[in-house]
């Protein structure tokens, strides 16, 4: 190469090297202006050219799709959730949602805004708590017994029993660990009013430390787990049969509707959302008339309804001796309603109705309302709470995310929804001719949208499917006296 063409080359790495900065910056500003038009033809080129039978639904710029249990999945596509799997549901973009059954308020916040309001969520668990009565008396001695006898209040009488433990403390000892003990009896408040109900409380001093006549407080506990309606919840899970049920069907919009095959709601005709047991969980079926009636197996039929096959539900089994807790400072109290907001997913909330027991400290046995693992708002639940009335566009696409959050009051809300207002108008007049259940004597709608059942040459509705076998087994029997169509 010759000395001019060797000073081109060099000229030329110089320029690249000088403007190869510049030249970045320059794509780089050319790319963001013209974002949209770079999206658009990208969008052009990947985007499937037709869609399969599942999502031939055409899509328009005032269509959106959703996820029933994860609500803050949005796609202006066709698809499946991408946290649950489960089909998006097509609305049209501002259209109102049911909130499901059991959940007053729900609201989608951003990560900046959660770390703002010092949102802090834990995970719901058993816990042995105990309820516990602090009360005073004087000792008394029996030769080497020492009693101390302390007032009960009548609601603190309906659960202090012979038996609890107790642990008593003397006002003249305050440095000495305090005496173990335990309720011997409980004597009943006369009827005359001279004199409240007292427990006699047995105190173990062998050292005869405790003198006669001087004053002891005494801390009388109980197990929540003992106390109603606790006791009678099921405890210790069954060991797991062979081909046994582990996965629920519900429904997201009613919870309280369990089927163990997949399918749709019979209420709104969502697909049902898988719903894997936990551990302590198993699938029991009972009859919704007659919920004594019990079975734990599939097939079952309740002899009381005729022969309505039982309906499978989700049975939670508690720990032996714990029940299921949550902190003071998730509960919100909003009239005669407890509420307590769950994290569904990230800046996800809703209210969640609860129904509580007795306070225990810092915590509050859960009756109903929640499940073992869930994560509720332990900090900041008033702050959420508050966001809802104050700011209904938060949530503005729920029903039941705040005041005037959408146009349509509950009264309308209500009849628009009902189950016969779902049925077809011929067979609504029908329904609403035969008003009550052949097989229940339950009325029509009850028990959600009432099922058609054509027998005998009739269109006959029943309260719920389990009682179409029946029906169609014996119809002479229940077709007597129903006012049915010819």
């Amino acid at each position: 190469m010759t000395r001019y063409g060797r000073s081109l080359v060099s000229l030329l790495k110089m320029i690249q090297v000088r403007l190869r900065i510049p030249a970045v910056l320059i794509a780089a500003g050319l790319v963001v202006g013209q974002w949209d038009a770079v999206r658009n033809r990208w969008d052009k080129w990947t985007r499937p050219s037709s869609l399969d039978s599942t999502t031939s639904h055409a899509v328009s710029t005032d269509t959106e799709y959703f996820c029933p249990m994860d609500p803050g999945v949005l796609s202006d596509w066709p698809g499946k959730c991408g946290v649950c799997n489960m089909g998006l549901v097509r609305r049209k973009k501002g259209d109102a949602t049911p909130l499901p059954s059991g959940v007053v308020a729900r609201m989608q916040i951003s990560p900046y805004r959660v770390q703002l309001a010092g949102v802090q969520t834990l995970a719901v668990e058993y816990q042995p708590l105990a309820r516990d009565l602090t009360t005073g008396g004087v000792i008394q001695r029996d030769g080497d017994r020492a009693t101390l006898r302390v007032e009960l209040s009548t609601r603190d009488a309906g659960w202090v029993v012979a038996g609890a433990k107790a642990v008593v403390a003397a006002g003249d000892r305050p440095e000495r660990e305090p005496w173990k003990g335990r309720v011997d009896r409980i004597e009943p408040a006369r009827e005359d009013g001279a004199r409240p109900a007292e427990a006699v409380v047995v105190v173990d001093d062998p050292g005869r430390e405790l003198q006669a006549g001087s004053y002891a407080s005494a801390t009388i506990e109980r197990p929540v787990a003992e106390l109603a309606p606790f006791a009678t919840m099921p405890r210790k899970p069954p060991a797991i049969t062979p081909g046994e049920k582990r996965t629920a069907w519900i429904c997201p919009q009613h919870p309280e509707i369990v089927e163990t095959e997949k399918g749709r709601c019979a209420v709104d005709a969502l697909a049902r959302a898988p719903h894997p047991l936990s551990d302590h969980q198993r699938v029991r079926y009972w009859c919704p008339m007659h919920p004594k009636v019990v079975a734990d197996k599939p097939g079952s039929a309740c002899d009381e309804c005729g022969g309505m096959i039982l309906k499978p539900r989700i049975v939670s089994f508690s720990p032996e001796g714990q029940v299921l807790a949550v902190p003071l400072s998730a509960v919100v109290q909003t009239g005669s309603k407890s509420v307590v907001y769950v994290e569904t997913m990230p800046g996800m909330f809703q209210g969640v109705e609860v129904v509580l027991g007795p306070r225990c400290g810092e915590l509050q046995p859960v009756v109903s309302g929640l499940e073992a693992g869930q994560r509720v708002v332990a900090r900041g639940a008033f702050l959420l709470d508050a966001e809802t009335r104050l700011n209904p566009s938060l949530a503005a696409a729920y029903f039941g995310a705040g005041p005037g959050a959408t146009a349509r009051t509950a009264t309308t809300i209500a009849a628009a929804d009902s189950p016969l207002e779902q049925l077809e108008p011929a067979d609504r007049a029908i329904a609403q001719t035969q008003k009550i259940c052949p097989v229940t004597k339950k009325p029509l709608g009850s028990m959600g949208v009432p099922a058609r059942v054509d027998v005998a040459g009739k269109v006959v509705f029943v309260c719920c499917e389990g009682c179409e076998a029946p029906l169609k087994k014996n119809p002479a029997k229940y077709l007597a006296k129903a006012a049915v169509s010819p």
